[in-house]
């Protein structure tokens, strides 16, 4: 049996399961989405996050195509009255924890204005890393923001999981879990290595990658090419330390081994510059200054939960306020 009818037989075993609750446009979806597999031509081989010679990987909205049959002009995601964001964790270890360990990864959303009903995305990861499936055998575990959803996953290949949820009934996801994924980190796994995880939208021509309702009204549309445009942010797993063979050059006149707690640019100073530096990194801006070493990451781990989230840059400005006198 090939992989796309694994693929078909997989949600084919969802539907039958849960056939007193799913309606039949439902299944229509699901039932394409089980014959859908990107070829070659649509991006299949294309992995993103693969061989980024340890640096991120940060989401290309450039691969977004608004669907034709949405047989209306170009959306403009400017128009969009929000700030929904979707992302992935982006996870320091230390190096005598990591080699051969199980890491898990989540997925989340935050400030949606919109329901859905259809959920499609293409996950891509680093091959260095390697999927550990769940007690059910699917790559990816269900968050809090789809557990009214029907779901489904399967590795397309070595690299890249394709992941759905379908509701009859639209529904708001709230700021929970999309999903998320355990991945072992390599037995020989070193300092300075980073590990990229991602979406890349695909259109495989069947169906293509997607958040929205079934009704696909405007107000839909508009949140849909958000966030395949402007709030997706990828993330990754990351062996702290620096590389053997530039560990030499990477020390910094003036710069100590332990690094300032806040001081994000690692001038020695903990200031409003380094919030600023802090919503980049979260951001994920790709400019040239925004190579990320073990100083800056454990400075920018401002709560020492071995994330780079949100709530850094909320500890950040809490200490920064603090630090400031009121004006007389």
């Amino acid at each position: 049996m090939n992989l796309k009818k694994c693929f078909a037989a997989l949600l084919s075993c969802s539907l039958l399961c849960g056939a007193g609750s799913i309606s039949d446009d439902t299944a229509r979806v699901l039932h394409a989405a089980a014959e859908s597999q990107p070829s070659e031509a649509a991006g299949s081989t294309d992995n993103p996050c693969n061989k980024q010679d340890d640096r991120e990987a940060p989401y290309d909205s450039s691969r977004w195509i608004q669907p034709a049959e949405w047989n209306c002009p170009t959306v403009n995601p400017r128009d969009y009255d929000g700030g929904i964001m979707l992302f992935f964790d982006k996870i320091g270890l230390e190096p005598s924890y990591a080699p051969g360990k199980t890491q898990r990864v989540y997925f989340s959303i935050h400030g949606a204005t919109e329901p859905v009903s259809y959920i499609k995305f293409h996950i891509f990861y680093d091959t260095r890393l390697t999927v550990k499936p769940n007690a059910n055998g699917n790559p990816v575990n269900p968050g809090r923001a789809v557990e009214s959803f029907t779901t489904g996953s399967k590795i397309i290949e070595e690299g890249q999981i394709a992941f759905y949820a379908v509701s009859d009934a639209p529904i708001l996801t709230g700021n929970h879990s999309l999903f998320t994924i355990d991945f072992i980190v390599p037995e020989d796994a070193e300092p300075g290595e980073m590990y990229p995880i991602g979406l890349a939208y695909v259109d495989d021509g069947i169906v293509s990658d997607c958040f929205i309702n079934a009704e696909r009204d405007d107000a839909a549309k508009l949140q849909m090419t958000y966030v395949f445009t402007k709030g997706i942010y990828n993330g990754y797993i990351k062996i702290l330390g620096e590389k053997k063979t530039t560990a030499a050059a990477t020390t910094t006149a003036g710069h100590s081994a332990e690094p300032l707690w806040g001081d994000v640019n690692c001038d020695s100073v903990c200031s409003a510059a380094d919030a600023v530096l802090l919503c980049r990194m979260i951001a994920e801006d790709s400019g040239d200054d925004m190579r990320l070493t073990e100083q800056n990451f454990l400075a920018a781990d401002c709560d020492s939960d071995g994330l780079i989230t949100i709530r850094d840059v909320g500890k950040l400005l809490s200490h920064l306020h603090e630090k400031t006198p009121p004006e007389s």
